[in-house]
């Protein structure tokens, strides 16, 4: 009965969730022209989307590298080709897993695939979002300096760098005891910060690319504005792949920075496609390269 209750749960809480999302989405589409929106899409510069999805598929170049500079002393070593597998693998089942499940996965990869023990794969997760919530919080440092933030983000900038404050002290004060996490007392972990900025850096040249595709003149300063919207649309994953609330925080951040609507929605749409692809489709082939070799052994 209570594994029965707690199903029931979380498939309510799914339910939910895809509303949210719906709703959101519902809500920015009313203001679209739809047949003017069609017109934009076609002028579209096919040139920039190959420039954005390369750039994103380069974030996973990035997490690699920040994964093994977050594996504790002691570990065993791990290449960077094995290491770049398990992240595009992780990045494919964090953005259709939903609810937790792909970091469930990705702890288990580390641990499988990365020759990894389970409390340093515990530990390379919590660092992890510590270094993803550094990097966010720079990240809305950098655009409350450079533009005036709408009242919505504002509040959304401030929930979220108390979360990562919070999130940081518990892990150092867990690092007087748990030598996984000593990385955090050490300098090397300003190192391993680079790498996730890094991360920051390419997904931003990517909306760039997006903005020059659609002919769409942003200033830096607005483009690192819709940086922030995307992780504030994407930091409580309400639905796979983020689908709804990561258009409707884009369409509102270019709505905010004078874009049409039916142009805002257009960069939303594509953007968010061309973070997907490689995102989730790199992932994949190493899934499916490995199902057809296990296959492969089976019928031997």
């Amino acid at each position: 009965m209570t594994f029965t209750w707690t199903t029931g749960r979380r498939r309510a809480a799914l339910v939910v969730a895809w509303l949210i999302a719906t709703l959101l989405l519902a809500i920015c589409a009313r203001t679209v022209d739809w047949t003017r929106a069609a017109e934009v899409l076609v002028t579209v510069r096919v040139g920039w989307i190959v420039v954005c999805v390369a750039a994103n598929a380069t974030i996973l170049l990035w997490w690699a590298a920040f994964w093994r500079a977050l594996r504790p002393d002691g570990e065993a070593s791990v290449g960077f080709r094995r290491m770049f597998e398990i992240a595009s693998t992780s990045s494919a089942l964090m953005n259709t897993v939903p609810l937790g499940g792909g970091h469930a996965s990705s702890i288990l990869l580390l641990m499988r695939r990365g020759n990894t023990t389970q409390r340093g794969a515990l530990s390379v997760m919590a660092l992890d979002q510590l270094g993803e919530g550094f990097a966010k919080v720079t990240v809305f440092l950098l655009v409350g300096l450079l533009v005036p933030l709408p009242p919505w983000m504002r509040a959304g900038i401030t929930t979220a760098s108390l979360i990562v404050g919070a999130w940081f002290v518990t892990l150092l004060v867990a690092s007087r005891w748990a030598k996984e996490l000593r990385l955090l007392r050490r300098p090397k972990a300003l190192g391993a910060m680079g790498y996730v900025l890094a991360m920051k850096a390419v997904e931003a040249c990517a909306i760039a690319a997006i903005q020059r595709a659609f002919g769409v003149d942003i200033a830096i300063s607005g483009t690192i504005l819709v940086l922030a919207s995307v992780i504030l649309g994407s930091m409580i994953p309400v639905s796979p792949g983020n689908l709804g609330t990561y258009e409707a925080s884009v369409f509102l951040a270019y709505r905010y920075l004078g874009v049409a609507p039916e142009q805002a929605m257009s960069l939303a749409l594509v953007q968010h496609l061309c973070f997907m692809l490689p995102s989730v489709g790199i992932g994949y082939l190493f899934i499916s390269a490995h199902t057809v070799a296990r296959s492969a052994i089976a019928s031997r």
